[in-house]
């Protein structure tokens, strides 16, 4: 007799309860999160009309507060309206999303095509299309998912042998089953099944740096047999940060007309991985960092300087004590306050750096340090740093679009600029089109006089010129639309 189970046996004793003669707290846990899942699999429209949901298509009206990231650093956050679609068929493997609106000092018109060979990332402002190298469906719809509870209930019916139970939770006075699951790419998600009518009205997920991201889904309705929710809000460690309201929602349609490039667009260089890398752009001046997060190191005689800071900044500081092993970080320089400029803090506080920020940055600088005792300098209007030799002058350029105050450094001698957010460069193709940021950076340094040869950011790897400002700023944004928006 063949001792091994085959595939489909295995699978079906994974889909069903778990019966032993003793039950363990690990055999409580998937057996009750087993009874929620049918329950809830039911509530949305039927184990059968799930799994025979195959395409869907979305419109959506999104409200966005700019939870740490708005002009200043504390609330009321500001708002910004944007439009987005998503559509995905499961069968073709295709997924297409597109998002066009404003923010934070942003203009933008987006849409990102997973298709196999044919996929795409597309800048409708610029005109442009670059092919994408290495394509992946799980991580780019992930997050149409993950807002989408039919969807979910999917994820739930396949992968429903990795989820547990955790317990009971109130949630808007009501009891809720709380159950984990486990995509296939993405931190765990805690799903919130009400006891009483099965549905899912709340999720959450860790998402370092941020913190607690909490998904809530209401106002549901029957589409073909099938519960969807008309509104969605995510909240950050409990602020709110995105209201969304969906308008409209085709179930098993062809999606094909949105996976074919609009006429018009040029195709520009592919987009590849941002790997981690190091380019001296100066003697003793490294710009270093990878997957859209880069940080700016300056050798002094006897200290190193550390200007930006995204996460990571450890591993970048790891890497240029390759060239420059002796030498302790004695300020660690950061931009603004957005979330995602602060985390090096802790970083450059472990080092015993002093954090030079502004003044009223204070708290957001010291939580993300996660220490009361970081050593921290503030700026006001400017700074210089020099030990007779090298010069780092370091200018606040605020008010603009995109933060109140903002710090952008600048090497006389070497002429190089380093800057946060207001110069976008991507790292294949044509530069696009000036945002409002950009034309209030561009501005900003016009009115400096400063002599510059090369512009590095904390966002890209890509080295700028003044020709490439003045291109940007010239440049009128394509008209071209495509899609259902």
């Amino acid at each position: 007799m063949n001792r091994m189970l085959t595939l489909t046996a295995l699978f079906a004793l994974m889909a069903n309860p778990v019966v032993q003669a003793e039950d363990t707290l690990p055999l409580t846990s998937v057996n009750r999160a087993n009874e929620v899942i049918d329950a809830a699999l039911e509530a949305h429209g039927g184990a059968e009309k799930l799994a025979a949901l195959n395409s869907l298509y979305q419109e959506s009206q999104l409200l966005n507060y700019a939870t740490g990231q708005s002009r200043f650093p504390d609330p009321p956050w500001d708002k910004s309206a944007q439009e987005a679609e998503n559509a995905i068929d499961f069968d073709e493997g295709v997924f297409y999303t597109r998002n066009m609106g404003s923010g934070g000092g942003f203009e933008f018109d987006t849409a990102t095509i997973i298709n196999d060979d044919e996929s795409w990332q597309i800048n409708y402002r610029a005109g442009t299309a670059a092919p994408i190298s290495e394509p992946d469906l799980n991580t780019t719809a992930g997050p149409f998912i993950r807002i989408t509870p039919a969807l979910l209930m999917k994820q739930l019916q396949e992968r429903r042998q990795l989820s547990h139970w955790l317990g009971v939770a109130d949630f808007n006075g009501r009891p809720h089953d709380v159950i984990t699951l486990v995509m296939e790419v993405g931190p765990g998600l805690s799903l919130y099944i009400d006891q009483e009518s099965h549905m899912l009205t709340r999720m959450e997920r860790v998402l370092p740096p941020f913190g607690q991201v909490e998904y809530r889904f209401e106002d549901y309705t029957m589409i073909d047999g099938i519960a969807f929710n008309q509104r969605f809000k995510l909240l950050i460690n409990g602020d709110d940060n995105l209201d969304i309201k969906n308008e409209k929602q085709q179930v098993n349609v062809s999606i094909a007309q949105y996976t074919q490039l609009a006429p018009g667009l040029e195709v520009v260089d592919a987009v590849v991985p941002d790997d981690f890398n190091l380019q001296e752009l100066d003697e003793g001046v490294f710009l270093v960092g990878g997957n859209g997060a880069y940080g700016l190191f300056v050798e002094m005689e006897d200290y190193l300087v550390a200007i930006g800071g995204t996460q990571g900044a450890a591993a970048r500081l790891e890497e240029v004590r390759k060239h420059i092993p002796d030498k302790p970080v004695k300020y660690g320089v950061l931009t603004h306050h957005h979330s995602d400029h602060v985390p090096a803090s802790a970083d450059y506080a472990k080092e015993g750096a002093n954090i030079i920020t502004f003044k009223a940055n204070e708290a957001v600088v010291r939580a993300a340090a996660g220490d009361d005792s970081a050593k921290l300098e503030f700026v006001e209007d400017r700074m210089t740093l020099s030990d007779g030799q090298r010069t780092i002058e370091l200018y606040d350029i605020g008010p603009t679009p995109h933060a109140e105050q903002l710090l952008i450094a600048y090497l006389p001698e070497e002429g190089i600029i380093f800057e946060a957010d207001h110069f976008p460069q991507p790292l294949t193709g044509p530069l696009p089109p000036a945002v409002s940021t950009t034309l209030a950076f561009a501005k900003a340094l016009d009115q400096l006089n400063l002599d510059w040869n090369k512009m590095v950011g904390a966002h890209s790897s890509r080295v700028g010129t003044p020709a490439d400002l003045e291109y940007v700023v010239n440049k009128k944004p394509a008209t071209l639309s495509a899609g259902g928006l």
